[in-house]
């Protein structure tokens, strides 16, 4: 649809796809021909290498056909033939003969409005996709998955080369049929032919809304041929659009991760978290529960040969009981069969702490003597003594012991509890614990002091017969004394 302008053909091509899908298309590249038979395929702007395609783009949605109106006072022909002249100004510097009189001023105006109200951006691409682009997997195995999906279409169909085939698991026990048509969103596996790393392309083809300004490329099929004009939409249509996404196959290789623990901590410590990085085929992560004492091996099949794998420990199961220490291997590289990473875990107990707490109390704390205490650890770890000197006050008084091998067994005694002629004490707490991984154990003597009265600390003498007499005496000697060693009490020598 068009008229020639200057020897050339300035219009409309029509295109039809697979499914009879009707396009209307402008040229954007008069230095290339086209031809009726040739193949295309929807491309991007960049691709198609054409200048100031963005106000092509605001041509197409103001003009003819999208818009039947404009340019106005001309037939249809004409207006095809007008649009096509200002777009080649455009892509081209095309300028229409001076005796094209009845569109080369259409052309002046389509091009002046372009300039003053353009350009436009790229239109969004027909929406079939197969993603991701690229998938891997082993040799006489499948790759995958690949999602087909359309927006705006139900169903698509999908095909792959002579030799490879599609499955619906990764399993590869589901076959499905070439040139299928799945719901959008389906998973498909891609195998290859047997024993064979040649790479297949799976296609995805839907017949779905293409927005006009959308541009269209040779495909290359067409024998003797090595290019073809680009085309542009010129309508928004509903055409048959597609996708496609790569398998690729490799030789494979398994890696066994194997876990292993030495040391006195070992099934104390918390979970574990390996993570296997192996670059591009992927990072795989390993969990290994708390308590764990026995080695543990995990695999990783159909890695691609000459992939390099390393592995970390994020997570090492170190606690406040335990402290693990991780060896880790250097990387390996996959070979052909079966490869090892090893990963040692020592696992110790941390050392704990023994608290000694001694609390002075009662109405008589204060008149005590020195009061000592004796603690013990172990086979001569800790042995040493803890003085509260004599007078001291009530309150408690503590002393710490750091860095006492779990297990050990501590033990606190009281040679010399305080009490003298002045008070009495009533002791609890002294005895022996046990010195548990990352804690601190604590042990709390109380002495409880009450003064002696003062009658009692006197000494008793005299025969049993006089003793009436002596007590009368005693009596008035009592009171006197009393004046005098009330305020006094006994020192320690």
């Amino acid at each position: 649809m068009g008229v020639p302008v200057t020897g050339r053909f300035a219009g409309i091509i029509i295109t039809e796809d697979a499914d009879g899908g009707i396009g209307q298309m402008y040229c954007i590249d008069t230095a290339v021909e086209t031809m009726v038979g040739v193949g295309y395929v929807q491309g991007a702007w960049e691709e198609s290498n054409v200048a100031n395609i963005g106000y092509v783009n605001y041509v197409l949605n103001n003009y003819y056909p999208a818009n039947p109106a404009a340019p106005a006072g001309l037939t249809a022909n004409q207006q095809a033939a007008a649009v096509q002249g200002a777009i080649w100004y455009f892509t081209d510097g095309y300028l229409v003969n001076t005796s094209e009189t009845v569109i080369r001023g259409a052309v002046e105006a389509i091009v002046a409005d372009a300039q003053a109200n353009g350009p436009l951006v790229e239109p969004p691409p027909p929406n079939v996709t197969v993603t991701p682009p690229v998938a891997a997997g082993p040799a006489g195995g499948v790759a995958g998955p690949f999602t087909v999906a359309a927006e705006g279409a139900a169903e698509v169909t999908v095909s792959v080369p002579t030799g490879y085939t599609m499955f619906a698991d990764a399993a590869g026990t589901v076959p499905i049929p070439n040139g299928s048509t799945v719901t959008s969103g389906t998973q498909v596996w891609v195998g290859g032919p047997p024993a064979s790393t040649d790479p297949g392309v799976l296609s995805a083809r839907a017949s779905v809304s293409v927005q006009t300004g959308n541009v269209y490329l040779y495909d290359g099929g067409n024998p003797g041929m090595d290019n073809a004009q680009p085309l542009i939409l010129a309508a928004s249509t509903v055409l048959e659009a597609a996708a496609g996404a790569t398998a690729e196959f490799f030789v494979p290789g398994d890696l066994v991760v194997n876990k292993v623990f030495a040391g006195g901590g070992i099934g104390s410590q918390g979970a574990i978290t390996l993570t296997v990085d192996c670059a591009e085929a992927g990072a795989f992560v390993f969990d290994i529960p708390a308590g764990t004492a026995a080695p543990v091996s995990n695999s990783v099949t159909d890695l691609p040969v000459g992939t390099v794998c390393a592995v970390a420990e994020e997570v090492t199961g170190s606690t406040v009981e335990v402290t693990v220490t991780p060896v880790l291997p250097e990387p390996v590289t996959i070979a052909e069969g079966e490869n090892v990473l090893e990963v040692t875990n020592t696992v110790e107990f941390n050392p704990g702490s023994l608290v000694v707490a001694k609390t002075i109390s009662g109405s008589g704390a204060g008149l005590q003597d020195d009061v000592v205490l004796h603690v013990q650890c172990g086979d001569g770890l800790i042995d040493e003594t803890f003085v509260i000197p004599e007078e001291t006050t009530a309150d408690t008084y503590t002393r710490r012991y750091e860095g006492i091998p779990a297990g050990v067994l501590c033990r606190v005694s009281e040679p010399a509890s305080g009490a003298n002629e002045d008070v009495t004490v009533e002791t609890s707490g002294t005895g022996e614990v046990a010195i548990l991984p990352g804690q601190s154990q604590a042990v709390e003597v109380v002495n409880v002091y009450a003064p002696v009265p003062y009658t009692e600390r006197l000494p008793k003498t005299g025969a049993d017969g006089m003793t009436g007499l002596a007590l009368a005496g005693g009596g008035i000697m009592l009171a006197g004394a009393l004046l005098v060693l009330g305020p006094s009490r006994r020192r320690s020598s």
